[in-house]
């Protein structure tokens, strides 16, 4: 099979049709640094780059090789459109210096999605571009069962060591096969990200080149390359300084003395614990393990976490600035959200976004905003708002209990009667100041006329004293809304659900409960409707899946463990849940911002949209981000995704107040 692809690509990519292969590759030919530079900036090296400052000292005290030695034979090139899109941010090359301060409740804060360090990039949250970042050429055969892979000549982990495959081997060799280590193996690498299709099969050319082969087609695995989610890690780990802590490489008695100092049960344990992925990044256990993230974390106690600049990080400008621009990164521990408030109020925050900020507080970031010297813009989210989910499989081993027989109904009339009965504008109104919109008009939308036809149509037709409706058994029925708080909006959400249900003769019962006790209650089915957020908007992208049935919010977590033990475990789907897993199967073949991806994610949300397992409470989500008002290359007010605030992170730069 000879398809013909088309790609598009970033300033600096030029992609060649080979027979059975698309190649995608990064050229040199129009990068060379441009004549640009501050006023402290010293001379050019003789390749044109720009030598940081911070890290002057050190190279000529001959501590730090210079920057000619140090960046790849060809860097990835950064500008105009490459991180974030030409309409979402206006590019200038800027200037090196400056320290980003944080605040978190968690020692990585936002560092554990700003590495820049992804195998492929693509603008933003897109998957398409798919610009080669840590590899210098990728390519896949048509049928997208082969990947091909080209490492940068000269990239190196950040204590200098080059990358190299036997960075890949060792994951795939000593880690996920290994008979002792068991590391599992990540969803990403099985085919179609099913463990009954098998891992991928590894293949090691030579120094630079490997490939990977999949039992069936896997076009989506472009989209998991290009993604901050999984990143890098679960492909590339540095094997030169993960083998002093595995058996088959390090001295017994140098390993021996490793368990006990980390007070580990043995070896195995040591090297797990030592594997930090880059969720963990501020750990202190991640201190002195080699990354390929813009920032490398130098100091890591119980108040605060210190990322100092990568010198080895690959990204440069056109005007020949080794990125990231801002030299380092400080974030100090907080005990609450509300200590996070303060300290972005008390302009003690660079950067703030995501979870670390909330629209019920706008006017009091407004109200600061000019005193503390940041400023205030509002983007769409990476994130919908609060969905509420209908566990399908809830008490499935009674095939003959009211719940059920609800879920069983051919034309999903209880789920057409709980969207109908939720009003997105009045809970829009009462907790997001009136910012979030409607969903879309492929939903049926507020009519509570409507909710009321169709839970008489189910029987729901009784009401006992309190105008509640009984089930069609004729006995009480209570509808269980479980939610563990994730965020200050869960609790003033939940209620208005109540109100609302209410109001056409459904009793409502909200269950608040730690997170912790939300996922084993997820895990062990007991959920019989959930309230939970998503990340809807980066789903067409392929960036995240958790549309899936056991993930955020609970929707049928017993078929879904029936599909990924291939039948051992869990319930077998009932014909219209088997149609979401042929539809889910599908769509992993193709790249997902392909026109065939398009299609079939189109397919998949069609059916979403027809079988109400989930029901939003409002539209598109709106969502503050805070900034040093210094910063420049910042993603403009209304851009789609408030976590570039953070991801573009390295491209950021201050300005002279």
């Amino acid at each position: 099979m000879n398809r013909k692809i088309r790609r598009l690509v970033a300033p600096g990519v030029v992609v060649a049709l080979a027979v059975g292969f698309v190649v995608v590759r990064q050229t040199t030919g129009d990068d060379k640094p441009v004549e640009v530079k501050a006023a402290n900036e010293g001379p050019r090296s003789a390749r044109g780059f720009i030598e940081p400052p911070a890290l002057a000292e050190k190279v000529a005290a001959g501590k730090l090789p210079p920057i000619d030695q140090r960046l790849p034979e060809q860097p990835f090139v950064v500008g105009p459109g490459t991180l974030i899109q030409n309409e979402y941010m206006d590019w200038q090359d800027g200037k090196y210096g400056g320290t980003f301060k944080g605040a978190a409740t968690f020692p990585s804060g936002w560092l554990n999605i700003a590495g820049g360090a992804t195998i492929l990039r693509s603008p933003s949250q897109s998957t398409e571009v798919s610009a080669p970042n840590i590899v210098s050429a990728f390519s896949h055969s048509d049928d997208y069962k082969t990947f091909k892979f080209t490492i940068r000549k000269g990239l190196r982990w950040s204590d200098g060591i080059p990358l190299t495959t036997e960075d890949v081997r060792f994951p795939f060799e000593d880690m996920y096969q290994d008979k002792f280590v068991q590391t599992p193996w990540p969803t990403e690498l099985y085919t179609q990200g099913n463990a009954n299709l098998g891992p991928a099969k590894l293949k090691i050319v030579d120094q630079y080149n490997f490939e990977l082969g999949f039992s069936r087609p896997y076009g989506s695995f472009i989209a998991d390359l290009n993604s901050w989610i999984p990143y890098y890690n679960d492909l590339f780990k540095p094997a030169h300084y993960l083998k002093q802590f595995h058996q088959k490489y390090a001295k017994p008695a140098s390993l021996a003395g490793l368990v006990k100092s980390t007070r580990r049960a043995n070896w195995v344990q040591l090297l797990t614990y030592k594997d930090v992925l880059h969720w963990d990044v501020g750990d202190p256990r991640a201190l002195g393990m080699p990354t390929l993230n813009a920032w490398v974390l130098t100091k890591s106690t119980e108040n605060r976490s210190v990322y100092d600049r990568n010198p080895y990080f690959w990204h440069v400008d056109k005007s020949g600035h080794q990125l990231p621009y801002v030299d380092q990164v400080v974030i100090d521990r907080v005990v609450d959200t509300d200590a996070l408030t303060n300290a972005v109020l008390g302009g003690q925050v660079s950067v703030a976004s995501g979870g670390e900020v909330s629209l019920n507080k706008m006017p009091v970031y407004k109200q600061n905003a000019e005193r503390s010297k940041f400023r205030v813009f509002t983007t769409k989210s990476f994130n919908n708002p609060l969905v509420v989910y209908l566990n399908q499989d809830y008490q499935y081993q009674d095939p003959g209990n009211t719940w059920q027989k609800l879920m069983a109904d051919p034309a999903h009339r209880f789920g057409k009667a709980i969207e109908a009965a939720i009003d997105p504008e009045g809970i829009s109104k009462s907790v997001y100041f009136g910012l979030y919109s409607k969903p879309g008009p492929e939903w049926q939308g507020h009519d509570p006329g409507l909710a009321k036809q169709l839970l008489d149509e189910v029987g729901m037709n009784r009401t006992d004293s309190k105008g509640f409706r009984l089930g069609p058994d004729g006995k009480p029925f209570v509808f269980r809304l479980t939610h563990s708080a994730g965020s200050p909006d869960f609790d003033p959400v939940a209620e208005l659900l109540k109100e609302q249900l209410g109001q056409v003769g459904i009793n409502v019962q909200i269950e608040r409960i730690e997170g912790t006790l939300f996922d084993q209650r997820k895990a062990a089915n007991q959920i019989m409707a959930s309230m939970a957020w998503n990340d809807g908007p980066a789903w067409a992208s392929g960036m995240s899946e958790d549309f899936l049935p056991a993930s955020k919010g609970p929707w049928s977590p017993a078929t879904w463990t029936y599909f990924t033990s291939n039948g051992k475990e869990g319930r077998k789907p009932p014909a219209h849940l088997q149609k979401f897993y042929e539809l889910y199967t599908a769509r992993k073949a193709f790249p997902p911002e392909s026109p065939d991806g398009k299609k079939a994610y189109e397919d998949l949300m069609t059916w979403f949209r027809q079988n109400y397992v989930f029901i939003p409470t409002a539209g598109v989500r709106v969502t503050p981000n805070i900034v040093d008002a210094r910063l420049r290359n910042v993603q403009k007010e209304g851009s789609p995704y408030e976590l570039d605030t953070y991801i573009n992170a390295e491209a950021m730069w201050f300005a002279d107040e």
